[in-house]
């Protein structure tokens, strides 16, 4: 018979209240204003969720990065002329000698990493330094192991003869008339104003040795990669040899021997009668010869010794 029920169908989906139906686009709208909410949210969770997990994984890339120190300090009585040998793992070393000096003065300061700087600290208090006497030499060692090591500054008598082992880190020694032997697996060598014997190792790092003064001794040099410094050397004789890298000899040169490259270039600047007893060679490089009393001269360059 058509008769409509009194109840309200204006909430019908597709129908307006005025029972009109409502337009396809209207209806759409209506929906995506319905899930906007819930998207957002899900977009802030997600979002917080990756901040989380980078914040984790930085947290455990850089957990142990975080350093701390810990400085030794001792005074030894050792007489104008003592041997000391010192074996160092991760770390620098500076040792200098000091005229009229009759003890043996270190200062260590000992690192280490770890999560906090509090545990770190705690580390770096517990690297070990071994002080003994090997017959006359006074022995001091270092080992420090998975994130920590240990730097050295020595004060030592002028009259010293120094025996230094590094695994990894720059020794310098300066002022020593003693000899001197350094072993450095990884690291810069620097030594000057010696007066005795030295010998070098260095198979990755640069060498610069300069103010020797010992008309009988001799300066040995091993280098594996890196450039040696030369300047100013009175020696007996001089023997370098260099896997690759530039040799530099200046100042003044008296004493024979060799300097020999095997992949790198040699540059003499020194007079030439300097250089009359020492032979220069480059396998794969140049020779270059400058006469190091003047720079108006022209250069001389060439090939061999």
């Amino acid at each position: 018979m058509g008769f409509r029920s009194g109840e309200d169908h204006s909430g019908e989906r597709g129908t307006s209240p005025a029972g009109a139906p409502v337009p396809p686009e209207a209806e759409r709208g209506r929906e995506r204003r319905g899930r906007g909410p819930w998207i957002l949210l899900l977009a802030v969770v997600v979002l917080l969720a990756l901040l989380i997990t980078a914040a984790v994984l930085i947290w455990r890339s850089f957990g142990d990065s975080l350093s701390g120190t810990s400085v030794a300090r001792d005074s030894i009585d050792s007489g104008p002329s003592p041997r000391i040998r010192l074996t160092n793992g991760p770390g620098q070393i500076r040792i200098e000698g000091v005229k009229n000096s009759n003890s043996v003065q270190y200062e260590v300061t000992k690192h280490a990493q770890a999560s906090d700087p509090a545990t770190a600290k705690k580390r770096a208090s517990e690297v070990p330094i071994d002080l003994s006497r090997d017959n006359s030499a006074f022995v001091l060692e270092t080992d420090g192991g998975r994130g920590a090591g240990a730097d050295y500054v020595l004060q030592v008598p002028s009259g010293s003869s120094v025996d230094v082992t590094s695994e990894a880190g720059d020794v310098e020694a300066t002022g020593l008339s003693g000899s001197v032997a350094v072993q450095a697996d990884a690291g810069d060598v620097t030594v000057k104003d010696v007066g005795g014997p030295v010998k070098i190792k260095s198979p990755k790092g640069d060498v610069d040795l300069s103010n020797m003064r010992t008309d009988t001794g001799q300066a040995n040099l091993e280098v594996g990669s890196g450039d040696v410094t030369l300047q100013d050397l009175v020696v007996g004789t001089l023997e370098t040899s260099v896997e690759a890298g530039d040799v530099t000899l200046s100042g003044r040169f008296s004493g024979g021997g060799r300097v020999s490259v095997q992949t790198g270039s040699i540059n003499a600047k020194l007079p030439p009668e300097d250089t009359r007893e020492l032979t220069l060679e480059a396998r794969i490089g140049q020779v270059t010869r400058e006469d190091g009393r003047s720079k108006d001269e022209p250069k001389k360059s060439g090939k061999g010794g």
